[in-house]
């Protein structure tokens, strides 16, 4: 599959000689909406904002409320997911081109694609082609998405204890669901045709004690204010006001909401991604009449789609595991926050038979056979998530 993305900035453009691409965090732009110049989509997608909110069980679908706004910026994963798109190149590709203005710098991939799944598949990062859709919630979450299978092989080696991994892939399929599922709105045109890469800094959990990178962060504020300090989750770490005039210029980050009432932003961040390991090719075009003539070579002689071999397909007849406990994996994505969906089974080796939790619970009735699972080298996955 051939991507190409315009960039502005030719020496961030040239970062993919080097193999790297660069990806936005999304929550900057969830908190403050950026100008890309881009025509068809951008960084935010006002749809996490509902799958946050039903993840973490706030009652208010409102970044502005203080206690939500706090926790976000807390939170092990939200702060630490990073965005970038590309366009599959195909007919309607040189009216895609004519969107971008002549300064623009271009670049291309030409990406090996996970046989099953059809994703990318590489180190805390997974890559998929973008759904549109009328209505994000008439899309039946319960369904098997390949994204569900690349995410989890894409952080699959920094567990020693795969089932470590569950509380973390049910966070993530939570949240990309809305960034890979774009609903038709006053922006969308059918030549948009989009592939996104999705990066993270995964959490790394050990002795059960969860740890993540600290966030160095300029918020910004609506009454001028500007406060520099560190991102921790979990913590309500100190702040520290630019003007250095004031008798006490530090303020912790719950304070800080409440006081600029929630009126603040944050400085966008950026997270550089090796492409190198799903590429079978990437070039830098150059400026828009190359990238033309670039896609006008592909679409005369177009090359073979590349794919490898990172997932497996797999059936199991569930009857014969019973020693199996349901977990809740990913919320519903609803414009009411307590909407959910039960999908995943983690499978404990207890040296006992465990009694079935649908009675206890309001968990979906499990398949009994022709369970199609998807395994990687390490361990196995599917729609359940049996950890062994």
């Amino acid at each position: 599959m051939i991507l190409i993305r315009g960039i502005r900035g030719d020496n961030y453009a040239r970062k993919i000689e080097n193999g790297i691409v660069d990806c936005r965090d999304v929550l900057s732009a969830l908190l403050k909406p950026p100008n890309t110049g881009y025509n068809y989509s951008d960084y935010y997608e006002g749809n996490m904002v509902k799958a946050i909110c039903s993840y973490r069980e706030e009652k208010s679908v409102d970044l502005t409320d203080p206690d939500f706004l706090f926790s976000t910026l807390t939170d092990y994963c939200i702060p630490h997911i990073y965005l970038t798109y590309f366009h599959v190149v195909n007919e309607k590709s040189i009216d895609w081109l004519d969107n971008f203005e002549d300064d623009t710098s271009f670049i291309a991939l030409n990406v090996r694609l996970d046989r099953n799944t059809k994703t990318v598949i590489g180190s805390e990062y997974f890559g998929a082609r973008m759904k549109y859709v009328d209505d994000i919630r008439h899309v039946d979450q319960s369904d098997f998405h390949p994204f569900y299978a690349a995410c989890s092989c894409s952080i699959e080696n920094l567990f020693h204890h795969k089932k470590d991994m569950a509380e973390l892939v049910r966070a993530y399929n939570t949240f990309f669901f809305p960034l890979l599922h774009r609903e038709r709105d006053e922006k969308f045109n059918d030549i948009e045709n989009e592939f996104r890469i999705i990066a993270y800094d995964c959490p790394r959990i050990s002795f059960n004690t969860i740890a993540q990178l600290p966030r160095d962060t300029t918020i910004y504020c609506k009454s001028g204010n500007i406060y520099r300090g560190v991102l921790k989750a979990g913590i309500n770490t100190e702040f520290e006001n630019e003007l250095s005039v004031l008798t006490n210029p530090k303020v912790s980050l719950r304070d800080l909401i409440n006081n600029e009432s929630s009126g603040i932003h944050i400085e966008s961040k950026f997270k550089p991604i090796d492409i190198k390991e799903i590429t079978e090719d990437y070039r830098y075009l150059g400026d828009k009449e190359a990238c033309k003539k670039f896609i006008s070579h592909i679409l005369k002689s177009k090359p073979r789609e590349k794919y490898v071999n990172r997932t497996v397909k797999r059936t199991y007849d569930l009857r014969k595991h019973t020693d199996v406990v349901f977990t809740q994996a990913i919320k519903m994505l609803s414009t009411k926050a307590q909407s959910t969906i039960w999908l995943y089974k983690q499978k404990i080796i207890t040296g006992k038979q465990l009694k079935p939790l649908q009675k206890r619970t309001r968990c979906k009735p499990a398949k009994q056979k022709n369970t199609i699972a998807v395994q990687t080298t390490r361990f196995e996955c599917q729609w359940w998530l049996f950890f062994q």
